[in-house]
């Protein structure tokens, strides 16, 4: 059996029906309908890791030399917007936020204008803002749908007062008394 005879059986087999949405040969869950994003592959990419450097007919069918699918660290960083603040905690990624100093402007304004979850965009705004990385100028707000209206997603925290969104509150910045 083939490589790609045997990733359709695979995927026929999980769902029950082969979905066109996967490559063959890649193993990904089914995205659902209230995932961050639709189903464009971008932000992701494919990488052969490989565990063997044999160039050995029979290990072509081995786990170890198929691509995995994964996204950048542009998606990757959305992505683990959406899980706050039920899966993860907000001091996570505002550490993960703070070494995210080479992200790429064109693949982010191109992700957040495609995302459709209102809560990510203001979030991704909220920590970079907070972390005033080089590249964070280079993002063109003018086409991103940032909703309207306050949103609340912690109790007892505070407003945020650009991105209207209430978060704890070291994540809103310090205002500035002036000794007047």
């Amino acid at each position: 059996m083939s490589v790609d005879r045997l990733g359709d059986k695979v995927l026929e087999g999980c769902s029950g029906r082969r979905s066109d949405s996967f490559s063959r040969g890649t193993f990904l869950t089914a995205q659902t309908s209230d995932a961050p994003f639709g189903s464009q592959p971008v932000g992701v990419e494919d990488a052969a890791f490989s565990l063997s450097d044999n160039d050995n007919s029979e290990l072509a069918l081995s786990p170890w030399r198929w691509p995995i699918r994964m996204s950048s660290p542009e998606r990757a960083i959305l992505e683990m917007l959406d899980e706050l603040p039920a899966d993860e905690s907000f001091q996570k990624v505002d550490t993960l936020f703070e070494g995210l100093v080479s992200l790429r402007p064109k693949l982010l304004n191109q992700l957040l204008e495609e995302c459709r979850s209102i809560k990510v965009k203001r979030l991704f705004f909220i920590y970079a803002d907070k972390h005033v990385h080089p590249w964070r100028k280079h993002i063109d707000t003018a086409h991103i749908e940032l909703g309207r209206g306050d949103r609340s997603l912690v109790q007892g925290g505070r407003l945020h007062p650009t991105c209207r969104m209430t978060v704890p509150a070291e994540l809103v910045p310090q205002e500035t008394v002036d000794g007047a």
